[in-house]
């Protein structure tokens, strides 16, 4: 099938790449068999004069690096443009070798892919900041080296190179509680070698502190290491989160401020033309070095990966947003999620059954009067809330825009803003409830961001949302917070909070409006919960989740396995797989001869064992014409893409959301959010998704699967903003993280809850 370009007016699009000419010159190699010790003996000598690397099950191949290498047996020469993979592998461990190689310039920190620390601009945070040198944020480079094969040409070879900001805090926990930084309940790491000798040594991770007293700092999660640690070994886990704890330990009330300057300044870094400039300047770097990639082979630098070049641009497309339907007939479609709402009223609304719902408001006493007003404002709208182009996010509220009925509401107050306060005031609703007889279809519960830092299970949201999903009722928070926001970004989290709460109600927004097709389709996203103690307890398990839609975005429902061990978790996906399916089929009565299509997305590249499960699930229903596609949803992955036709302003030099680029015939490229969503100057430029198509796929039209993706990314019923995932894996996500807050509490039992009606609905939203 051939496809059909769609540019802008002049070629814009480019990668964060640069093409690897593909050399004249046979590659020298010695093929033997495949043994793990004697590939890592290869890799391990001394003296460095030999690469090599496992070619398929049976086989390796052993490549000189020098003239006189010592070679177990006769060389073959091998010309790279019929072992592209094996080119585009030395060619990364030459890129790796050279910047060993370079002294003085760069901290190397990781050799698959090759990652580097710059030194020469060793801490990007700005003077202005004021904070001590030991305290820094760190650019890294991270290179990797991938094939393209464009359609209908040859394939090539390119090396990629993306920045990333990693935070550091070079100062022992001994000086940094002199500093006045709490220790106790973060994790803390020691200094040690790394097991590759060409690599510089790094951090580990020790322990979570418990406490800490007279130098010595004792730990709970430390696996097998030691209990206790001295302070002046230990250093504060370089994380996101810890990194700014310090910030706020040494800067009290300016706290925010200087971070703020620290995110203006990565901003900047990451500002489209910015990055795609840094990506072709030290790409370009290495066409000015003499590099081989064998001895005798060198590596020729050719030209960047962007439109406009001699080079042959991947095959690109910019994929429309999704056509969403707000009636069954299909006669009532717009692109645009609340305007279609507002014109048009939810797809559901003349079948929707709790058209007055009852609702309990859970919230501290001394917020009543404040969750009063939220409450009517959820309600009934905030109609003078608008933006500067007159948009009215949250005009006529839940009631209005969902066309429902006046609810009924009643208030439950906490004494407290403790777990039993909160927990005595949910019980009384549930009390309420079953004395008039009349189940709450909602509860509402005021929440504070702050109580995100208590310790686990002192939580007196997860603990009021157990108690009522139990009870197969749904539960949407509010925060004080929220509460407090300027008007307009009040509104808009209003919206956001009535589309989710419609949803757990039971409610159907929209849909997507697809082309009629006489086949069943289904799309499954695979995601898992790991239940373990801590980050590195011993014996955990796995909890297979799956989220179930119709090729329309029908949520149908959501199913998991039991908790297993990760060896046992394909034959458990088997199991939980046949359920779901069984339940769909006999919903919707399919016939045997009918055609289904199932297609599956997954944040992990599926193991054969996995894929293996799910083709065995599908045969033991007796479906006569089944086909597969398992598609990899990578958030991880070597490439930018950059779209040089909008050069200045926010999301500068950002691809358009739907903009696709087809890698090869298994692997595409999708911006699932674009430079229209980018709402603030320092989030820098979207990131899009690779998506690549397992082997054991049966349709293999990546186009479609493509395109299906990009439509799920932009039909969430958690926000109106577009997803940087499609549902599939975000629902899948948001389930995970809901059964790990909810399992912190003593007043959720992970075997027998969630298996009623409310796993029918968008519970987690």
């Amino acid at each position: 099938m051939v496809y059909r370009n769609h540019p802008d007016p002049l070629p814009s699009l480019a990668l964060n790449a640069i093409r690897l000419v593909t050399p004249d010159v046979a590659i020298p190699a010695v093929f033997v068999p495949y043994d793990r010790d004697r590939l890592h003996a290869f890799l391990d000598r001394p003296s460095q004069d030999v690469f090599a690397t496992r070619i398929d099950n049976n086989r390796m191949v052993v490549v000189p690096l020098v003239p006189n290498a010592d070679l177990p047996g006769k060389v073959v020469p091998l010309r790279a443009s019929e072992h592209l993979r094996l080119f585009s592998t030395l060619a990364r461990e030459a890129v790796f070798r050279h910047i060993k190689g370079i002294k003085g310039d760069y901290r190397v920190i990781g050799r698959r892919p090759p990652t580097v620390e710059a030194q020469k601009q060793k801490n990007i945070i700005p003077a202005s900041a004021r904070l001590p040198d030991w305290l820094q944020k760190r650019r890294t480079l991270i290179f990797e080296t991938r094939t393209l094969t464009p359609q209908g040409k040859s394939g090539y070879v390119v090396l990629t190179c993306v920045q990333r900001f990693r935070p550091v805090i070079d100062r022992n926990c001994y000086e940094l509680v002199s500093d006045g930084v709490s220790l106790v309940g973060r994790y803390v790491s020691t200094w040690v070698s790394s097991v590759d000798p060409q690599l510089a040594d790094h951090l580990q991770l020790a322990g979570q502190v418990t406490s800490s007293s007279n130098g010595r700092l004792t730990l709970t999660d430390h696996a097998e290491g030691p209990a206790e640690i001295d302070t002046v070994n230990a250093y504060l886990e370089p994380s996101f989160r810890n990194f700014r704890a310090v910030v706020e330990a040494l800067k009290f009330d300016e706290a925010e401020q200087t971070l703020k300057i620290i995110q203006q300044e990565e901003g900047r870094l990451r500002a489209g033309p910015e990055q795609l400039r840094t990506a072709q300047q030290i790409l370009g770097y290495f066409a000015s070095k003499p590099i081989e990639i064998a001895t005798g082979v060198q590596l020729q630098i050719g030209q960047p990966v962007q439109e406009g070049r001699a080079l042959e641009f991947p095959f690109s497309e910019s994929f429309e947003k999704a056509s969403l339907s707000f009636d069954p007939s299909g006669a009532k479609s717009m692109r645009w999620q609340q305007g279609g709402l507002d014109k048009y009223g939810p797809y559901d609304s003349a079948s929707f059954e709790k058209k007055r719902p009852r609702i309990a408001v859970i919230c501290e006493a001394r917020e009543r009067g404040q969750m009063a007003t939220t409450i009517a404002d959820f309600l009934n709208g905030v109609p003078d809330a608008k933006s500067t182009g007159g948009l009215r996010p949250h005009e006529t509220g839940l009631v209005g825009r969902y066309k429902l009925q006046k609810p009924q509401v009643d208030f439950f107050e906490a004494t407290g803003d403790g777990v039993d306060d909160y927990a005595t005031a949910a019980r009384r609703a549930l009390e309420a409830g079953a004395a008039s007889d009349q189940a709450w279809d909602l509860a509402v519960v005021q929440v504070r961001r702050a109580w995100k830092e208590r310790p686990p299970g002192n939580s007196p949201y997860w603990a009021t949302k157990a108690i009522f999903l139990r009870r197969d009722v749904p539960v949407q928070a509010l925060s004080t917070e929220m509460i407090a926001m300027g008007k307009f970004e009040y509104a808009c989290a209003l919206a956001n909070v009535s589309l989710a709460t419609y949803a757990k109600l039971g409610g159907t927004p929209w849909i997507l409006q697809s082309r009629p097709s006489t086949d069943h389709e289904l799309v499954f996203g695979l995601g898992s919960h790991t239940r373990k103690e801590g980050r590195r307890g011993a014996g955990e398990r796995v909890v297979g989740i799956t989220t179930v839609f119709s090729s329309q975005g029908h949520y149908l429902l959501d199913a998991r396995t039991g908790a297993v061990g990760f060896d046992d978790y394909p034959e458990a996906l088997k199991t939980m797989l046949i359920e779901a399916v069984q339940r769909v089929r006999k919903e919707e009565a399919w016939r045997e001869s009918d055609a289904v299509r199932l297609v599956f997305h997954a944040f992990v590249q599926m193991r054969r064992e996995t894929t293996d499960a799910v083709i065995k699930a599908v045969e033991a229903l007796g479906l006569g014409q089944v086909s597969f596609a398992f598609l990899h949803v990578a958030e991880e992955h070597p490439f930018m893409l950059f779209d040089r036709a909008q050069e200045t302003g926010r999301g500068a030099f950002g691809p358009k959301r739907g903009q696709a680029v087809e890698l090869s015939d298994h692997e595409w490229l999708v911006s699932m959010i674009g430079r229209e969503q980018i709402t603030a100057q320092y989030q820098g430029i979207p990131t899009p998704v690779l998506l690549r198509l397992h082997e054991r796929s049966t349709f293999r039209d990546m186009r479609t699967l493509s395109k299906q993706a990009a439509d799920f990314g932009c039909h969430s019923w958690r926000t109106f903003g577009n997803s940087h995932t499609p549902i599939t894996l975000q629902y899948a996500d948001e389930i995970a993280k809901q059964l790990a807050g909810l399992e912190l509490t003593n007043r959720w039992n992970s075997d027998d809850a969630l298996v009623g009606r409310i796993m029918r609905k968008p519970w987690f939203l």
